[in-house]
């Protein structure tokens, strides 16, 4: 037993030792509300969505926010992602944002008959002797065969062909021009949502609105095992083309549908239909609203699917019906399923008479 008590003694001076009383630091800039704002980016751009179009350098105020060539802001997204609740901080006053596209690295041939490939901003020549690399698909030819692997240059006709590397990878580089510019006014302290709406446009800015506290969502504590939310959060904004290139002009209104408790989680019982928020037009937003839950699953987390249409709002303030899209005026009808305590944001995108981009109601957590 003393054996063990002095070892115990030498553990807690080594415990103690380890100890520091300095900070622990890290690289980052501590954000002034006097001057600074605060921004999350989103594409909402009525455009395909597919790496084609999505941005892989994004510049913030001349700040490149990129990683290698991967996607960054894609189309029906934003940024910064990877968590909730996460802003860019930036200086007030003008927001400039760019976006910029990815391509695959090919040979060129230059009027006099040289191949040259541009990679990382650098032009460079192909030389007799250099070695190059292939896969069948490429269909470079070399002494009658087509080439697999690796190729000893010698003037073969490669214009147009893929870069790769010696493992047959292609390269690809940012396109340095970007395909969409815009700004946006800022002021300070203040949180943005902002959204690219149009590639011809600049950028529509909307202040953020503290996300408030579930005081409907009632928590039940019959019994230790069943604890039961009712609710979350939920904001919808709307960003619908009636034709291509042509905005939505009227409002929209939500209409949301669940169920009733104990009934199965088929569509057929999301039947209990209740109108939320206020009408909101095109690069508006709903106010936050209550997004009712029932428990799908027991003794695991809260959640439930919430189905949602949208209602036509005139001008006048008149109900036109239930939205409908494309020539067979088919009614508009999207869900998610939701946990209870989240808010997130829905999008109406897309457009209306089926001449572009199909209608869609992406979803972003923000908490």
């Amino acid at each position: 037993m003393k054996y063990i008590k002095y070892i115990t003694m030498v553990l807690l001076v080594g415990l103690f030792a380890a100890c520091s009383d300095k900070d622990v630091t890290y690289d980052m800039t501590q954000a002034n509300d006097s001057n600074q704002a605060y921004v999350q980016i989103f594409n909402m751009a009525p455009i395909t969505n597919g790496a084609a179009n999505y941005a892989y350098r994004v510049d913030i105020n001349g700040y490149e926010y990129q990683n290698d060539c991967a996607a960054v802001l894609q189309t029906r997204n934003g940024i910064p992602s990877g968590g909730t609740n996460l802003f860019f901080t930036v200086d007030a006053g003008n927001l400039n944002i760019k976006l910029h596209k990815k391509e695959t690295v090919r040979y060129e041939k230059d009027g006099n008959g040289y191949f040259y490939k541009t990679y990382l901003k650098q032009i460079v020549r192909v030389n007799n002797g250099d070695m190059l690399y292939f896969v069948e698909g490429d269909g470079v030819v070399a002494n009658g065969a087509v080439v697999k692997k690796e190729l000893v240059f010698n003037g073969e006709n490669i214009e147009g062909k893929i870069v790769r590397d010696k493992d047959q990878n292609a390269l690809e580089r940012i396109v340095e021009d970007p395909y969409y510019e815009g700004n946006a006014n800022l002021q300070a302290g203040k949180r943005y949502h902002v959204f690219i709406y149009d590639l011809a446009k600049d950028p529509i800015a909307v202040e953020m609105e503290p996300i408030p506290a579930l005081a409907e969502v009632q928590q039940q504590f019959d019994d230790v095992t069943d604890i039961i939310g009712a609710g979350c959060n939920g904001k919808f904004y709307n960003f619908l083309y009636e034709s291509e290139g042509v905005p939505f002009s009227k409002k929209l209104q939500v209409y949301l549908y669940t169920r009733v408790e104990g009934t199965a989680n088929v569509r057929a019982n999301y039947n209990v239909e209740t109108k939320v928020g206020k009408p909101f037009g095109f690069g508006e937003a709903s106010e936050w609203v209550t997004i009712p839950l029932v428990k799908s699953v027991y003794n695991s987390s809260a959640y439930d699917r919430a189905y949602y249409q949208f209602h036509v709002i005139d001008a006048n303030g008149n109900d036109e019906g239930v939205l409908t899209y494309g020539t067979a005026n088919k009614v508009f009808e999207d869900y998610w399923t939701y946990y209870v305590g989240r808010a997130y944001l829905m999008f109406a995108i897309g457009v209306r008479d089926g001449s572009g981009v199909a209608m869609a109601t992406p979803r972003w957590t923000s908490q």
